[in-house]
This record gives structure tokens, sequence and C-alpha cells, in this order.
């Protein structure tokens, strides 16, 4: 367990919920039947968070 905790991990964990939430939220917009344009802000925050570097071996 504390060779995890050197690897940093919170960060990792932190953008996956970020992510997650990211994904639910446009998902309620499209079934609510927001314009398009709402549902892709999400999608895109998504992609942005994606391309952040995180430690591949995580």
């Amino acid at each position: 367990m504390v060779e995890l905790k050197q690897r940093g991990l919170s960060r990792k964990r932190l953008l996956a919920l970020r992510e997650f939430a990211l994904g639910v939220e446009g998902l309620e917009r499209f079934t609510r039947n927001e314009p398009l344009r709402r549902v892709h802000e999400s999608v895109f925050g998504v992609f942005a968070l994606e391309s952040e570097s995180v430690d591949p071996r995580l």
C-alpha cells in the first residue's frame, strides 16, 4: 500500500471522478432532450481531462 501512495494515485482518482461526473452530466442532458451543443460541452470536457498527462503506470 505504501508503494501506491508514492505513485500519486490521488491525482488519477480525481481526474477519473471528474470524467465520470462529466459523463453523467452529458447523459442527463441528452435524456432531457437538451440541444446537442449542451451535450457536447460535457463530452469536450471529458476529452480535455483525458488529454492531461498522468503517469501511465497507474
